[in-house]
């Protein structure tokens, strides 16, 4: 069975690096995914940390769920912002992971899982962490260390001096002894401006400069650390041309910064991750929350994630966007004005959106209005947003309505 799960892996990878490689790539020396799948025994448990022995037995490959965390920065006394949290949060939230029985995996074990050389148990999860913060080695660090967590840290290349707030490469190489593996994530972190800047130069630059930050990066961590296998968006800002060149540089996995549960089925150059910001504590909550199969699997009740039936009343109040509206925003305000309902508690409205669960919706009491602004772009086509709330007869009410994004701002904005 290895044998044939190894030459389904090796021929798939073959074709996609047919299809994507380009004339210029380097020739660089991955880890290739018949190394990745080599030995591993089909039903080989996950490392884990579950005080439930049975929620750590592996199941049949189709039946595990992982949840994948994203961090960033951290600190106990600097001011929180989305990308710095708390460590006393931090670890608050790896010792509800310990209390779960959820598995803790390694990214060598979640790559052999989904290319079908491993089983896993039913809920996993896998720890990231981007950039390369001094502070994941003095905060982090200790904390998964003691909790016997493996990590992943995705690392750009330029970060890595040990000046200000950066680690140094030495820090790196004591963590991987104890539970660390490494991916890139670029040579400088371009925001996208600066990646849209190359591209309107003509496919031959923007090529350049694809070669430099995701190639370059894969040659220098791999001389650094040994060879790497895996990539991350830096800001989840990805184009057909990453796409295309990814392969060819010898990755077999890239992330993206875009909530959801991983099945088997999930397309190994976007893989979802839940972004864990220091401000918003409901992203670790729905992370941890395995009703939750796929985008918008508990909140939407459509043929696709994020529609809705056409036969669906519409709200009964004011929205926005607008039932069935296609917006050219990628990260729209969704807002529900119910200052024409009569009897609504107030206290009681919520708000659930596709692909996020139920979100911190803010309520002003003044103007009757419910809203809430995702914290990051949306990459899905469709969103439908779920608001419940009581009257005061005691009565319970549901409003359901789904919406659009222009599929050319998900290629071109961020």
């Amino acid at each position: 069975m290895n044998k044939l799960l190894q030459m389904g892996a090796a021929l798939w990878l073959g074709v996609v690096c047919c299809l994507a490689a380009e004339p210029g790539v380097p020739d660089f020396d991955p880890i290739s995914l018949d190394a990745v799948i080599s030995d591993a025994p089909a039903t080989a448990p996950a490392a884990t940390n579950a005080t439930n022995e049975d929620a750590a037995l592996p199941v049949p490959h189709d039946q595990t769920r992982v949840a994948i965390l994203g961090y960033h920065n951290f600190s106990e006394t600097a001011p929180v912002t989305e990308m710095l949290m708390r460590t006393s949060e931090f670890r608050e939230q790896m010792e509800a992971i310990r209390r779960s029985g959820y598995s803790v995996i390694s990214m060598q074990e979640f790559l052999e899982w989904r290319f079908g050389a491993r089983e896993l148990p039913a809920k996993c999860i896998l720890i990231t962490l981007d950039d390369g913060w001094k502070s994941v080695y003095t905060d982090a660090y200790p904390i998964l260390k003691e909790y016997g967590y493996p990590f992943h840290l995705f690392l750009y290349t330029t970060y890595l001096t040990g000046r200000g707030d950066s680690m140094t490469p030495a820090q790196v190489k004591e963590m991987m002894a104890h539970g660390a593996s490494i991916g890139s994530h670029s040579t400088t972190h371009p925001y996208p401006k600066e990646w849209k800047a190359h591209e309107a130069q003509g496919e031959e630059e923007y090529g350049r400069f694809i070669d430099k930050e995701i190639g370059e990066s894969f040659t220098k961590l791999g001389k650094l650390f040994g060879p790497i296998n895996t990539y991350c968006y830096p800001g989840g800002y990805l184009t057909r041309p990453m796409l295309d060149r990814l392969p060819g540089y010898g990755y077999i996995a890239a992330f993206t910064v875009v909530p959801g549960k991983v099945t088997d089925k999930e397309d190994p150059f976007r893989i979802h991750r839940y972004m864990v910001f220091g401000t918003d504590p409901s992203i670790f909550r729905n992370a941890m929350d395995f009703r939750v199969a796929q985008l918008g699997k508990t909140v939407s009740t459509g043929s696709a994630p994020g529609t809705l039936p056409a036969s669906t009343p519409p709200p009964p109040f004011s929205v926005s966007p607008k039932p069935n509206e296609t917006v050219g925003c990628d990260v729209p305000a969704i807002t529900a004005s119910m200052s024409d309902v009569a009897g609504v508690e107030l206290s009681s409205v919520r708000m659930a959106v596709s692909g996020f669960g139920r979100v911190p919706a803010k309520v002003d009491e003044n103007t009757r209005t419910v809203q809430w602004t995702p914290p990051m772009r949306i990459y899905m086509p469709n969103l439908s947003v779920h608001v419940t709330w009581n009257s005061t007869d005691g009565t319970s009410h549901k409003a359901e309505w789904s919406f659009a994004i222009d599929a050319s701002v998900q290629q071109e904005q961020q």
